[in-house]
């Protein structure tokens, strides 16, 4: 048997992003740097990326901002050439430079970037921002917060043209969409008991319409999508019961169905009992800040068909996420974070009746 080769050792360059050095941030910046303490920040809630926060002593003292936050290629191959192959670095650095800067009091500010490998996004430092938390959910309050920021986003890039000019932007282009056929049925057999009759067919129904499903989501109405919205994605401002919601993290950015958004968030981030009896609620509101922002001609019961359109997209999150529980090495976290995941997606099929938007109808009973 051959030995086994070694991975190839890092550049220099993927090296200092890394693990950041002062010389390298003080070229970026434009300054001289005298100090730099380098912390790693949301140990176990990224996947793929690396994120650090630097808290700089420039000379001049106001030269650059006190700290910043570095976010980087990660230590990892495997999950590199992940990144690499959807591009994800470039979707999140073109919404940053290209699209959100069009709202006012945008965040975060840039500093720097580099769309080529290895790939990196120097921005303000948002962490006096409380982070969301998907194994503990999102209030009520957090989640009308997070609506209404997607709901201004949405828009404003509702049917803009400009989209379609940008070639890092992808249509209809989600991580969960095309889950691996080898874990079907393996997630099936620990699943299916759990999810119930109902749910279990539901999914494999999306499953084997999964063509027309993305057929009939790309004739409605399109917009700017971030494609990952959780609660790990999200900073929350001012008082618990009125917080602000600031968005980040744009790496699955594309433009598809706005729904597919509030699908994700709603189903996989606000716990399952909490939002029981709300949902007619949490659609309206994001309806009712889409009409006060000057979108036109999309009456409620269209947006409420396309909710339950993307939720059924969105479903495939469940399989494409049960991928992680197969690593030997997973962490407490991860599986806490995927099992709930599978659990919340699958109940917000039922509680919508989504199936009531399949392409053809199967029988539940």
């Amino acid at each position: 048997m051959d030995a086994l080769k070694p991975e190839p050792a890092p550049s220099l360059e993927l090296k200092a992003i890394q693990r950041p050095e002062p010389g390298w941030i003080s070229e970026v910046l434009g300054t001289t740097i005298r100090a730099m303490e380098v912390r790693a920040l949301e140990s176990g809630k990224g996947f793929q990326s690396t994120t650090w926060q630097l808290l700089l002593s420039c000379d001049p003292a106001d030269s650059a901002p006190r700290s910043l936050v570095l976010k980087s290629e990660t230590g990892n191959p495997e999950a590199n050439a992940f990144t690499h192959l959807n591009r994800s670095f470039q979707r999140e650095i073109g919404v940053y430079n290209h699209l959100v800067p069009r709202l006012k009091n945008h965040q975060p500010v840039i500093y720097g970037c580099s769309d080529s490998q290895p790939c990196w996004l120097l921005m303000e430092d948002l962490s006096h921002l409380r982070s969301g938390d998907q194994l503990r959910g999102m209030t009520q309050a957090e989640t009308l917060a997070s609506l209404r920021s997607m709901a201004v986003l949405h828009a404003e890039f509702w049917l803009d043209p400009q989209l379609a000019q940008h070639a890092w932007l992808p249509a209809h282009s989600f991580w969960f969409q095309r889950p691996q056929a080898d874990l079907i049925e393996p997630f099936f057999e620990n699943y299916d008991v759990r999810l119930g009759v109902t749910a279990t067919k539901i999914l494999r129904a999306v499953l084997e319409q999964g063509d027309a499903i993305d057929t009939a989501l790309s004739e409605r109405p399109w917009t700017l999508v971030h494609g990952d919205l959780r609660a790990d994605n999200l900073l929350f401002g001012g008082l618990d019961t009125a917080p602000t919601a600031t968005i980040i993290d744009w790496s699955w950015a594309c433009r598809s169905l706005a729904s597919m958004d509030i699908a994700f968030l709603i189903g996989g981030s606000e716990p399952i009992r909490q939002r029981h009896g709300h949902l007619d609620e949490l659609l309206s509101i994001w309806h009712g800040t889409l009409l006060n922002h000057g979108v036109h001609d999309y009456p409620l019961i269209d947006a409420r068909r396309d909710l339950q359109l993307a939720a059924l997209r969105c479903l495939t999150t469940a399989i494409a996420m049960y991928k992680f529980l197969l690593d030997s090495g997973v962490s407490v976290r991860t599986a806490l974070f995927v099992d709930q995941a599978i659990q919340r997606h699958s109940a917000f099929v039922l509680e919508l009746k989504a199936w009531e938007a399949l392409p053809e109808r199967v029988a539940l009973s």
